[in-house]
């Protein structure tokens, strides 16, 4: 009976299950990774659109300082505001020049999209600081109401914004920038602008 090298076969098998053995790992490990990013991606998008994200920003921010000739200055703070997120958010301080402003002297408008279309691009004017008195003021043709302490801005909606007369602004700041900021339940945002003249 002769001998037959069976040895050299099973090894020429064995290597060759070797490599497709490695190659379905390989291809089964890259589609497992492949759909696990895929879900999450998907989780975290449903989960963004569900809840939404704040986004404040600021638009068309303005300081002036009016100074009488009697050596008093009279300043006046105005913006608007747009929440650009998904859910609404509560204006809980609104701070110039890193003090804190009372809610009494800030006047606000809420921007209707509908009926009020011209108020989402033009720019603020400036409004004599002593007529920003009792609950409301009339200003260019819109009423706007003394806040009474947080204002709710909904999802995607705009928000004009006088402040009367912050007594942390004076004829010698004209031309330099001051800080302004508003703060919500999570973030506070911050801009700057350059203080100016009203003549």
């Amino acid at each position: 009976m002769s001998n037959i090298n069976l040895n050299v076969n099973y090894s020429s098998k064995k290597g060759l299950s070797l490599v497709v053995t490695t190659l379905i790992i390989l291809v089964f490990s890259s589609l497992l990774a492949l759909t696990l990013i895929i879900y999450t991606n998907g989780l975290t998008r449903a989960r963004m659109r569900s809840t939404g994200q704040e986004d404040v920003r600021f638009h068309k921010e303005h300081m002036w300082v009016y100074s009488y000739g009697n050596g008093t200055d009279r300043a006046e703070v105005a913006f608007k505001l747009h929440n650009l997120g998904g859910k609404s958010v509560a204006i809980q301080v609104i701070d110039v020049r890193g003090t804190e402003i009372d809610w009494s002297k800030v006047y606000y408008h809420l921007v209707n999209r509908t009926s009020e279309p011209a108020l989402l691009y033009s720019d603020i004017n400036y409004f004599n600081w002593t007529n920003l008195s009792g609950d409301n003021a009339t200003i260019d043709g819109y009423t706007y109401f003394q806040a009474k302490g947080s204002i709710w801005v909904d999802a995607n909606q705009y928000l004009i914004i006088y402040i009367k007369a912050p007594e942390i602004m004076f004829k010698d700041n004209i031309g330099t920038p001051a800080m302004l900021a508003v703060a919500t339940t999570n973030a506070n945002y911050v801009t700057e602008v350059v203080i100016e003249s009203v003549s």
